[in-house]
């Protein structure tokens, strides 16, 4: 497993996705899932949450519905109503940032079947010779 290190943070990340990775690298670094070689993955993330909040601000703005003029030879006959495109941007982003927070264990369900190796620290002597002779005991009562 890759030693913990915090990846450093690409260039050409906009603004929101480059205040996500600060809110993000935190908390990955806590529970000691975040590494050097994570650096992409947790960048497409963060770009892909910054996606997410930009389309929602234009649902937001335009609403679900949005109206679509018809123009014929440069005259307007009428209009139509049809759904806003921004929540087909902000679904799939959302489907994308579900992905990446499952794979950085940042879902209920996906933390619970992650297993991280703590580092072993040196054993204390004193509890060695302790358990030997408790085994040592338990022969000699039997």
């Amino acid at each position: 497993m890759p030693s913990l290190e915090i990846p450093e943070m690409p260039e050409g990340l906009c603004e929101l996705a480059q205040q996500e990775w600060k809110a993000m690298v935190p908390q990955l670094e806590t529970m000691g899932m975040i590494s050097r070689i994570d650096g992409k993955a947790l960048a497409a993330y963060c770009q892909t949450y910054a996606r997410w909040i930009q389309a929602e601000d234009e649902v937001q703005r335009l609403g679900i519905m949005i109206e679509e003029h018809v123009v014929i030879a440069g005259e307007e006959i009428g209009s139509n109503y049809k759904r806003n495109p921004a929540i087909g941007i902000s679904n799939e982003a959302l489907k994308l940032m579900k992905s990446f927070l499952i794979e950085f264990g940042m879902t209920p369900a996906s933390r619970s079947r992650i297993r991280i190796d703590k580092p072993k620290e040196d054993e204390d002597p004193f509890d060695m010779f302790l358990r030997r002779g408790s085994s040592t005991n338990e022969k000699l009562v039997n």
